[in-house]
C-alpha cells in the first residue's frame, strides 16, 4: 500500500502534468473506490446514482487475447455491492461524463452500454489501458522526484492503499469486506491491512 505522503505526490503528479492530467479522474475514483480495475472498466451511466451518491457494482468488463471484449460476473458472489461516493469521486464521475465523447453508435457489449472510459478508437476501456497509463507516469515521477521512489504502482496497488486507508480511518471490518467485494474476512484481514510502526504509534 501507498503511504499517504507517496499517494499526495503521485496524485499531485497527475493532477498538475499536461500529459496525464487527463487520466487524475480515473486515479481518483480507482484510489477512493477500491473497486478492481475490471469493475471500473465495466461501469456503465446507468451504474451511477448521483442522487443517493452510490456506484452500482455488478460485472466487470475484460477483453481476451484476441481483442474480443466481454462482461462477466464479479470475482465473487460478494462482489455485487454499492460503493459509496466520497465527493472526490463524485466530482470526478462527473466529469469523466461531461468529458465523455458523445457517440453516434454507443458500443453494446453482452447488453452492456454506455461504457464510462472511452479509449482513442471509443472502444470501452481495459485494465491494460489503465495499467498502460499507471506505468507511463511512472516514467516521469521517477524523473521528476528521484529521490522519494514509489512502489510499483497498479491498479492493485489502488486497491491495497484504499482497503488499508479505510481500516486505519477506523471502518469496521465487516463494512469494509463489503465494500471490497471479498468473500472471506480473512483476506480484508491479511492480505490487504498493512499494519505500520507509525500507525500503531499514533
Amino acid at each position: 500500500a501507498m503511504t499517504m505522503e507517496q499517494q499526495q505526490l503521485w496524485m499531485e503528479l497527475i493532477r498538475t502534468d499536461p500529459t496525464y492530467c487527463k487520466y487524475y479522474d480515473e486515479f481518483v475514483i480507482l484510489l477512493e473506490t477500491g473497486m478492481r480495475v475490471s469493475e471500473f472498466c465495466g461501469l456503465t451511466k446507468g451504474d451511477l446514482n448521483f442522487a443517493a451518491r452510490k456506484i452500482r457494482v455488478d460485472h466487470q468488463l475484460v477483453r481476451d487475447r484476441n481483442g474480443n471484449y466481454f462482461v462477466e460476473k464479479t470475482k465473487t458472489a460478494c462482489g455485487c455491492r454499492y460503493i459509496p461516493m466520497t465527493d472526490a469521486v463524485y466530482h470526478s464521475l462527473k466529469r469523466i461524463l461531461a468529458n465523455r465523447r458523445q457517440l453516434a453508435l454507443e458500443t453494446i457489449i453482452d447488453g452492456y452500454s454506455g461504457f464510462l472510459s472511452l479509449d482513442k478508437n471509443d472502444n470501452p476501456k481495459v485494465a491494460l489501458h489503465i495499467e498502460n497509463e499507471m506505468r507511463w507516469a511512472m516514467k516521469k515521477y521517477c524523473k521528476r522526484y528521484p529521490d522519494k521512489p514509489l512502489p510499483h504502482i497498479t491498479p492493485h496497488v489502488f486497491r491495497h492503499t484504499f482497503c488499508t486507508n479505510m481500516a486505519n480511518a477506523g471502518m469496521d471490518l465487516k463494512s469494509l469486506q463489503y465494500v471490497m467485494g471479498h468473500s472471506d474476512i480473512g483476506v480484508t484481514l491479511n492480505v490487504y491491512t498493512h499494519a505500520s510502526y507509525d500507525r500503531a504509534a499514533e
